[in-house]
């Protein structure tokens, strides 16, 4: 075969593609590579056969040839350079996969692969620091989004771009759970940005992929705008004036969730995580000068603090030690409906507090932010304040740091809980309505839920 036709070229050009189709291989193919120019893409290759002219590159000392695209005699000067550069990414990516054996794994593993090492891994080495409901979210997002989504694509298909138009995606699909979505969908469209992140991070560590497209430095997050929701004194009286009404005909469940709600409202505690869903076990001297509840674990708990003291004012403490608990629920601080079932959120009975008290509809959380604008005006020192909320503080088992602290942290919840409930309009020695077998009795506030 003559020496021209396996030619060296500066640059593979439109002329070189119709040269190739005008001598077709006679026997095996031959090779035009480029080579000489100051424009040259290493690696480069057109292999010519006897119907068919392909752009590509050979390894293995040219035993291995590497198919990018087939060429044609009409291809335009923009799908030749095109070409060109997709067998540049080719021979980019053979290389790093020599040097980086596991690049190759990488290349060939879907989202959906990745997202079950990463999530075994992060069971198997962080779950103990993570309560169950963290990791069903982190599984939820990706159920529910993420891989629908991309789940096929492979992990050198998840480009920025597609990352990008994930996270609108993602966004508009939340927006469509029925107004579920919180934020109209930006943080569930954050939150699995999060997670794709995360995942990506593990898989760069296990050199499995050379770049994140996921990274936050990357694809911007969408802002989110921190909710500041708060009651004001106008605010705080009518709700109280709702809650004493429906306290005053209320059945023996729906006092249960009113003082539940009230709780809420003296303490700033996380409603769900920090009130509802505890244990009776974990309450301690409800008669005591220091009543208070412990909570195992935390939200935020990093460094091995484990858990933090939420302290009680003496109604909050009553209401907790005397509650009406029905059998097989002893063992609750709020029962549900269901027997040996926590109640699990508040936010239906809030909606319906706030509509009888003509407010504008808000979240349960709004009561935390209150109880934190509160209590400065109620001049608990700044550390109380903290402290109260568990914005530091020390862990359940520190007795040392009850020992000293406790007592004052008692009397700052019982000063901040007498300041709302004058607020709410429940002065001392107000009494307080409680239904017992449809029948209404009054007694006097300190008997609160006793019958």
């Amino acid at each position: 075969m003559p020496e021209k036709r396996r030619g060296v070229v500066a640059s593979i050009t439109l002329q070189v593609v119709r040269q190739a189709f005008a001598e077709p291989a006679s026997g095996n193919p031959y090779f035009i590579r480029e080579e000489r120019g100051r424009d040259s893409i290493r690696g480069c290759y057109l292999r010519v056969q006897r119907r068919s002219v392909q752009f590509g590159t050979r390894t293995d000392r040219g035993a291995c040839w590497h198919r990018v695209v087939e060429a044609r005699p009409d291809m335009s000067l923009q799908e030749i350079e095109e070409a060109r550069l997709a067998v540049r990414r080719l021979v980019r990516q053979i290389e790093d996969e020599e040097e980086l054996p596991e690049l190759r794994r990488g290349r060939l593993m879907t989202l959906r692969q990745l997202s079950e090492l990463y999530l075994r891994d992060y069971e198997e080495t962080r779950a103990a620091r993570r309560s169950e409901r963290t990791m069903e979210a982190y599984r939820s997002l990706w159920t529910t989004h993420l891989l629908p989504l991309a789940g096929h694509l492979r992990l050198s298909e998840l480009t920025s771009g597609v990352v990008q138009g994930l996270k609108t995606e993602i966004a508009a699909r939340a927006q469509q759970q029925g107004g579920r979505a919180k934020g109209n969908g930006i943080y569930a469209a954050n939150r699995s940005l999060q997670q794709l992140d995360a995942a990506f991070r593990f898989a760069q560590a296990r050199e499995w992929v050379l770049r994140n497209p996921a990274a936050r430095s990357v694809v911007a997050r969408y802002e989110e705008v921190r909710a500041e929701e708060f009651l004001d004194d106008a605010a705080y009286q009518a709700i109280g004036k709702v809650i004493r009404a429906l306290e005053a005909t209320a059945s023996s469940s729906l006092l249960r969730y009113l003082a539940a709600l009230r709780l809420s409202i003296y303490t700033g505690a996380r409603h769900r995580e920090e009130i509802l869903w505890a244990e009776l076990s974990w309450c301690r001297d409800l008669e005591g000068p220091v009543p208070r509840i412990g909570i195992p674990r935390a939200k935020g708990d990093r460094g091995g603090r484990r858990g933090r003291w939420i302290y009680l004012g003496p109604h909050g403490a009553r209401l907790i030690r005397e509650m009406v608990r029905p059998a097989g629920s002893e063992h609750l601080v709020v029962p549900g409906q269901r027997v040996g079932s926590p109640l699990y959120t508040l936010m239906h009975l809030w909606r319906d507090v706030l509509e009888r008290a003509e407010l504008p509809r808000m979240t349960v959380k709004a009561l935390r932010h209150s109880h934190r604008t509160h209590a400065v005006i109620a001049g608990l020192p700044e550390e109380h304040e903290r402290q109260l909320l568990g914005h530091q503080g020390a862990a359940v088992t520190d007795t040392v740091y009850l020992h000293r602290h406790g007592p004052a942290l008692a009397a700052a919840a019982a000063r901040i809980e007498s300041y709302l409930r004058e607020r709410m309009g429940d002065p001392e020695g107000a009494q307080d309505a409680v239904r017992v077998e449809g029948k209404t009795a009054v007694v006097g506030a300190e008997s609160y839920l006793s019958l």
